[in-house]
């Protein structure tokens, strides 16, 4: 068997066919002489796509555009600017680093007595320097006369203000007022300005959820930004405290340097002052939040005009009701109202006859579903008007007459709601010996135990289970028990742990119980249904 040889093929001779390969390949690939000249080939479709827009959809196409155009001017940039002086040293290790060759050793001062010490040079100049802090936020013209509204904490503590318009103009500003329980403030452009565009205000409370609207600002530094949504919700609360929230809430994008800036309705009109956003990550998450211009008008004109915001004030605390604060009261599911857990004593609430345990149904003729709707409602009354107030007591419709007060920092002190306090869900059952509390009466020990006043009267609650209903529903060691309610009751005063044991003795699973409890010197409801 003959076996043919091969011929060996050298390394550089493969080498150099493969590029003559590749080359002839870049060769072929595409010659500037197969370029086809410019205009000889046609990009696209020859047809437009084959759909009809209806009347309204044409005129709808250029709404948002239209918006913006008419808005876009009336929004400004707001840039905060405060000033912080600092004091140093030009050289503030002087005295450990001087030039020994000077004559400063810098450890003479620690290793020679004070008689060989050497003198040192002069301490260094005090300077001092202006540090300038930026922050940018947005705002809205609303008078020829150059107010613009805009956030509270858009120039909250601002030691100057400048204001950058679209139309590239600049000029400075000041705060004409502030308030921070709203989180709305004004400010006035000082210099002459002429042919300001000024936004339009609507209603805020013809807004409807799924109504289309814009907001207008300048997130993030890029001035001008337009975003569309709609309205999600009206009528938002997102924190507790003591400020006035009715937030409207919008899916339209806002973001860090939005705040003051409009929010606008399909038929270009202000109806909102874009303020804070709820997010995770710090930025847009499509839950926003505006105030009501109807809010921040009313707010805006006592600024401008008194300087200061007046509120109403009834001098009351108060909590929702929840299903079994219903039915202790033997009060209907669908029943609204807000609960009065406690009554200042000399307050216009307690001169007008409203008493603890009353369900405020309407005040000043606006019915009235829960705390923040009743506080809003109270604040925006006059200070001295007397308003009908409405209560449910004992089963029963009663109208009284209520001069309100002013709401000034000492009746802040006193805390206007205990919303916090609320117990809004509904408990499941139990009998009432597996409550999972003790109680004892009141002695002078009690007292210095728990820090009680002298004139606290009830059964202090001394021990709680900790798996316990009444764990589970926030009673404490150290609370009053001064009122107990069981459905189908009356509300009874204990004033001793025989008495307290006398009105639950008979409760049972599914029955509805009602405690009213003081601590830290407040009043508040608890109700539940006894569980299993």
């Amino acid at each position: 068997m003959h076996r043919v040889k091969r011929p060996i093929v050298p390394v550089s001779t493969a080498v150099a066919l493969l590029l003559g390969i590749v080359g002839m390949s870049c060769k072929f690939s595409f010659a500037d002489s197969d370029r086809p000249s410019r205009g000889s080939v046609d990009f696209g479709s020859g047809r437009k796509p084959a759909i009809e827009s209806s009347p309204v959809t044409a005129q709808f196409r250029n709404i948002f555009a239209d918006i913006a155009e008419e808005l876009i001017p009336t929004v400004v940039s707001v840039v905060p600017t405060r000033i912080d002086t600092i004091t140093f040293r030009r050289n503030p290790f002087y005295r450990f680093f001087d030039d020994p060759s000077q004559g400063n050793d810098p450890f003479d001062f620690f290793f020679r007595g004070p008689g060989n010490r050497q003198p040192r040079r002069r301490e260094p100049q005090v300077e001092k320097r202006e540090r300038r802090l930026q922050g940018l936020g947005s705002g809205v013209i609303v008078s020829k006369e150059g107010y613009i509204l805009t956030n509270y904490h858009v120039v909250s503590g601002a030691d100057e203000i400048e204001v950058k318009l679209h139309d590239k103009r600049v000029f400075e500003a000041e705060i004409v007022g502030s308030d921070s329980l709203s989180d709305v403030a004004v400010i006035k452009i000082t210099e002459k300005a002429e042919d300001l565009p000024v936004a339009y205000l609507g209603d805020s409370e013809k807004l409807r959820p799924g109504d289309w609207v814009m907001a207008i600002g300048n997130p993030f530094s890029l001035t001008s930004t337009v975003t569309a949504g709609i309205v999600s919700a009206k009528g938002r609360a997102v924190s507790g405290g003591r400020s006035y929230q009715s937030f409207i809430q919008t899916d339209a994008a806002i973001n860090p340097g939005n705040s003051g800036g409009a929010l606008v309705n399909i038929d270009g009109e202000l109806i909102g002052i874009n303020t804070m956003i709820f997010s995770r990550t710090g930025g847009y998450m499509g839950i926003g939040f505006a105030i009501p211009i109807n809010m921040a008008k009313w707010v805006m004109e006592d600024l401008i005009y008194e300087g200061k915001v007046s509120r109403g004030w009834l001098g009351v605390k108060i909590q929702n009701l929840s299903a079994a604060t219903r039915e202790a009261f033997g009060l209907s599911d669908k029943f609204t109202g807000v609960l009065i857990a406690d009554v200042f004593e000399g307050q216009p609430a307690a001169k007008a006859g409203v008493k603890r345990g009353d369900v405020v149904v309407s005040i000043n003729g606006v019915n009235v579903d829960d705390v923040n709707e009743l506080r809003n409602t109270v604040a925006s009354i006059d200070p001295g008007k007397s308003v009908p107030l409405v209560v449910m007591r004992d089963g029963k419709e009663i109208e009284l007459s209520v001069r309100l007060g002013e709401r000034d920092e000492e009746s802040l002190e006193k805390g206007e709601s205990a919303e916090e306090k609320d117990r809004d869900e509904d408990s499941e059952g139990g009998s009432a010996e597996g409550l999972g509390l003790t109680v004892k009466s009141i002695t002078g020990e009690m007292r210095k135990q728990y820090g009680l006043d002298k004139n606290v009267k009830g059964v202090v609650i001394t021990e709680v289970a900790p798996s316990s209903q009444a764990a589970q529903e926030g009673l404490k060691p150290g609370d009053v028990v001064k009122e107990v309610k069981v459905r189908g009751k009356r509300r009874v005063a204990v004033t001793s742990a025989k008495a307290f044991k006398r009105e639950l003795k008979d409760v049972k699973e599914g029955d509805a119980v009602m405690f009213l409890l003081e601590r830290d010197g407040g009043t508040f409801f608890v109700a539940f249904k006894v569980r299993k």
